[in-house]
């Protein structure tokens, strides 16, 4: 018998929920919505009277953010899909087990993101992912002048332009900053390549992810490598070499 998986929407526009209801009961009848919500205090009240899987949360209710509901809570038990009308650069996050969804929802996205939502109730690690992604979230609607590094015990919230260059280190990343504090991340480079490559870091090999504002010499001989403000020496892989000199006018 297939698990039945409870859920609540949360959106102050009526239609959105209605879509999303009849997308869910379309594609995925073991979704059960226990529950909609146009407000904050109706959501709480959801929350309080049902035990829940995932919430499908839009980030903006009326004039107020969603994170503010949201910080309310010590413990987060439950799965997150977030929607909202405007792209904020969230395509990063797909990397995590939470989703977000850009309105009007596409189907293929909503299919998506209700893969990972089954794939990551499987593996039951969620609790710890919602609120990684609620901090990074609220630090989004600060430009992305900061992130926050999820380690081993809490975060770290450093300025992007501090970080000089990210290396692999298994399945996690160090970054070093430009203080010379290095900073072990539990999330791989490629999570890192994909937030931060739009402002300014480059992939040049699979092992190292540089910010170009911190590039102080650039050689094409042993192979080509860059040389950081803090000295370290940091080759250009075979494939990536053409790119990257193009990308400074280098032939």
């Amino acid at each position: 018998m297939t698990k039945i998986i409870n859920a609540i929407i949360v959106d102050d526009e009526l239609n959105g929920i209605e879509n999303l209801q009849s997308l869910i009961v379309t594609f995925y009848p073991q979704i059960e919505i226990v529950g909609t919500a146009q407000t904050f205090d109706q959501a709480q009240t959801l929350l309080e009277l049902n035990t829940i899987d995932v919430a499908f949360l839009d980030i903006q209710i009326g004039t107020r953010s969603i994170f503010e509901f949201l910080e309310k809570f010590a413990r987060i038990d439950f799965e997150i899909i977030f929607m909202s009308a405007h792209n904020h650069a969230l395509e990063a996050f797909r990397y995590m087990a939470l989703d977000y969804l850009l309105k009007p929802i596409d189907i293929d996205d909503f299919k998506k993101a209700i893969s990972r939502l089954l794939e990551g109730l499987e593996r039951r690690y969620f609790a710890n992912n919602a609120k990684e992604l609620i901090e990074q979230l609220k630090l989004e609607k600060d430009k992305f002048n900061k992130i926050s590094i999820p380690t081993f015990d809490g975060y770290e919230i450093v300025s992007i332009s501090s970080i000089l260059y990210c290396l692999a280190d298994g399945s996690y990343t160090q970054l070093t900053l430009n203080n010379n504090k290095h900073i072990v991340a539990s999330q791989n480079l490629k999570y890192y390549e994909y937030l931060l490559e739009s402002f300014g870091f480059l992939r040049i090999h699979n092992s190292s992810l540089i910010n170009k504002d911190h590039i102080t010499r650039i050689s094409k001989s042993d192979g080509g490598f860059v040389v950081m403000d803090d000295g370290k020496k940091l080759s250009i892989s075979k494939t990536r070499k053409v790119d990257f000199f193009k990308s400074f006018k280098i032939k």
